[in-house]
């Protein structure tokens, strides 16, 4: 069943000798069903809204369904209001059998935004229409109809016969759609999830920027997935052993912004492991190999490398890592068990963050531009996406 929902407004029923929005889009699609919403203002039209529509044709009788709560006129010019009322309006008449038309030109400007955004927003199945007006121009300073006889005005209606000028337009609101997605993409990027944001961006239509913004955070994605180093970071003036320091601290950092505590944990031990070692084996060839058949282990703890930093007099490293071995339980935690993490726990994930950024600012010297890379990406995105 076809089932039109429309608000009645002003130029309703009839106006300057042509239809209104609502009696139009009944006369083009003639719906089985026809949900009526009045304010105070438009209420007292009831009867000849209704005489209206049962003019269109002789044969032509819709079920009329007149929405038991009539909206305040203190409420119509309010948006939000609109927006919350109208929402509930669709949903409580919206089923999946039956094809519905939205009307989205008739009753205030506030009224016809809010339908006109549910119908982008909802996401379920819904023609919706606007009707232009005869002249194809603003019909500002063209006067109501309203206190006309309805038979008159029926009868010397221009649009009442069988080749009347269809003024209706199917709303795709593709603009609106493209800005809206757009949007979205800007909003998952300034939140570093750049996997949603691509899945955004792979649904817009082509405009300036578009590729190489797609190619930029597809080639993110893809290290990020892969635990690689990206393009923009290779490309900095860095050893490649560097880069992979960077771009694994960078990731951590990534992680804990998008609120993946448990992942950060698991990362920064990981990490600090890698540096430790690395520190060790430049200073004391050997001494790892040396240590590890001697307890006959192939892969060192924090624990071990801490040990061998008090062997090797290495306290001032030994006391900045601290932070991150104390976080080390809150992390075995994490890893072994499905206990959730407490507030002192997330704490802790600050303290060795902050400790883990020192280590590897001074093992390799990086730049508070090279710490940036994801912001300073993000700026331009967000440049080219404008």
């Amino acid at each position: 069943m076809r089932a039109l929902i429309s608000a009645v407004g002003d130029t309703d029923p009839f106006r300057n000798f042509h239809d209104g929005a609502l009696i139009h889009i009944a006369r083009k699609y003639r719906p089985e069903k026809v949900i009526l919403i009045f304010s105070e203002h438009t209420a007292k039209k009831q009867g000849n809204i209704e005489k209206a529509l049962f003019s269109i044709a002789p044969d032509y009788e819709p079920e009329l369904i007149i929405h038991d709560s009539i909206i305040s006129d203190n409420e119509v010019h309010i948006f939000d209001v609109m927006f919350q009322r109208f929402s509930d309006i669709l949903q409580e008449y919206y089923t999946k059998e039956d094809e519905f038309i939205l009307n989205l030109s008739s009753a205030t400007p506030q009224i016809k935004s809010a339908l006109f955004v549910i119908n982008r927003l909802n996401g379920i199945n819904v023609k919706a229409v606007q009707v232009s007006s005869p002249e194809h121009a603003s019909n500002e300073n063209i006067g109501h109809d309203n206190d006309e006889n309805i038979d008159e005005l029926i009868e010397i209606n221009e649009d009442n016969k069988v080749n009347f000028i269809d003024r209706t337009i199917e709303d795709n609101a593709e603009k609106f759609n493209q800005a809206l997605l757009k949007k979205t993409a800007r909003d998952f990027i300034e939140k570093f999830d750049y996997k949603a944001a691509l899945d955004i961006l792979d649904q817009l239509s082509d405009f300036p920027n578009l590729k190489s913004v797609r190619e930029e955070i597809r080639d993110v994605v893809n290290c990020l997935s892969k635990q690689d180093v990206p393009k923009g970071l290779r490309h900095k003036k860095l050893k490649e052993e560097e880069q992979k320091i960077l771009s694994a601290y960078l990731t951590i950092e990534l992680q804990r912004e998008r609120g993946n505590v448990s992942e950060s944990f698991i990362r920064i031990k990981n990490l600090t492991e890698f540096i430790l070692e690395d520190y060790i084996e430049k200073r004391n060839p050997g001494l790892i190999d040396d240590y590890c058949e001697s307890i006959q282990k192939y892969y060192l703890s924090l624990f071990d490398y801490s040990k061998l930093l008090k062997a090797t007099r290495e306290f001032k490293l030994r006391k900045t890592i601290a932070p991150i071995i104390e976080m080390n339980s809150s992390r075995n935690t994490v890893a072994h068990s499905l206990s959730p993490l407490d507030s002192d726990a997330v704490k802790q994930l600050g303290i060795a963050m902050k400790t883990l950024k020192t280590l590897v600012r001074e093992q390799y010297h990086f730049s508070q531009s090279d710490f940036n890379f994801y912001q300073d990406l993000n700026k331009k995105l967000l440049t080219k996406l404008n």
